[in-house]
Formats: structure tokens, C-alpha cells, sequence
């Protein structure tokens, strides 16, 4: 099977220094925008809105920072969590700590580069890349050279169906196992006189 570098089927670049076109006070506010952050991301690919911080800015700001319907946002640091924008999550500002990733190539789907980006193959890679620990920021350099392998389109959607409905069934699981949870402490401080001690 052929594999790409990302940089051969797509551009990346980091997000924007937000101090450089933050407004401090009321009166320098020209726009105020949703902006992304760390704990917008999740391991699940979805942007939790409630997350979202609130950027006021000095200007309008460049389609480079903010993002568009089929981009591919990742943290640059580990866990990646890459995320594709929908079309509910665009015009959001990327700040500095996450890289965007812009597909070009029409035979390269983002929910496949996503899924990929996930993969414990793409984290060992990383890591042995970027010196053996992944707690420091990622280069841009280090995603741009990830070799990926790129199967046909068909491929790609059936790859991407098979991993959103694991990735579903994983959460339900997950959501299962914390209800269990709460019930059994329920049941515990029952018993114990309704604290637990």
C-alpha cells in the first residue's frame, strides 16, 4: 500500500500567539470570537463546546486561524486527540498550542487522517521522534513527515465507519461502568447509614 507524508497531501501550520492580536481592554475589541483550547479536544474526535473560551480580539483575524469545515485539529502535545471541524465548529480561533491540518489531496478523507492520528502506532512514533518523551511541545516538522498509509477512498470510509462505530460503542461502555459506579456507592452508603465513612 502507498504512504504519504502528511506535508504531500496537506498543509499544517500552528495555531495563532493569542497575545499578538488579543484585546485587553473593552474599547480595542473589534470582534469577539469562540477559541479553542486543550480541554476543548477529546480522545473521542469531538470539540466539547462547553469548553470553548471566548477570544476578544483587536481585528478581524485571518482564515489561517480559524477553522473550516474539514480541518484537522490536533494538540501539539500528547495525547494528540485530533479532531475533524464540522460544519457547526467553523470560525473558531486556533490558538498556538494545536496545529491544524488542511487536506488538498481529494483522495485523502480528514476522518481517516484522524482516526489515523489516533493510533498508538502514531503516538510510539512521536515519542521515539521527539526524544523519548512526548511531554514537551510536538514540531510541526515531526506531523508533516508522518508517513501514513493510504488506502482508496473506499477504503478510508469503511476503515473510518469501523472506527466511529468502536469508538461509540467504547463510550457507551465507558458511560455503563460510571453509572455502575455511582450505583454501587449509592448502595454502600445505604448500608453504611447514608455516609460514607
Amino acid at each position: 500500500m502507498k504512504t504519504k507524508k502528511i506535508s504531500e497531501f496537506a498543509t499544517l501550520q500552528s495555531g495563532l500567539v493569542l497575545n499578538r492580536r488579543e484585546a485587553r481592554f473593552e474599547e480595542e475589541t473589534e470582534v469577539i470570537y469562540n477559541r479553542l483550547n486543550l480541554r476543548s479536544l477529546n480522545e473521542y474526535g469531538e470539540i466539547k463546546s462547553e469548553n470553548l473560551d471566548f477570544f476578544p480580539s483587536k481585528s478581524l483575524l485571518d482564515d489561517p486561524f480559524l477553522t473550516q469545515k474539514g480541518d484537522v485539529v490536533v494538540k501539539l502535545s500528547a495525547p494528540l486527540f485530533p479532531t475533524v471541524i464540522e460544519e457547526s465548529n467553523i470560525n473558531l480561533v486556533i490558538p498556538s498550542q494545536l496545529a491544524v491540518i488542511r487536506i488538498f489531496d481529494q483522495k485523502v478523507i480528514p476522518e481517516y487522517v484522524r482516526y489515523y492520528l489516533s493510533t498508538d502506532g502514531v503516538s510510539k512514533y512521536i515519542t521515539s521522534v521527539e526524544g523519548g518523551t512526548v511531554l514537551h511541545s510536538i514540531k510541526i516538522n515531526t506531523l508533516a513527515d508522518l508517513k501514513i498509509p493510504i488506502p482508496t477512498v473506499e477504503k478510508q470510509r469503511l476503515i473510518v465507519n469501523i472506527a466511529q462505530t468502536n469508538s461509540k460503542i467504547e463510550k457507551l461502555y465507558k458511560e455503563l461502568v460510571k453509572q455502575e459506579s455511582k450505583l454501587a456507592t449509592a448502595k454502600i452508603q445505604k448500608f453504611l447509614g447514608g455516609k460514607l465513612q
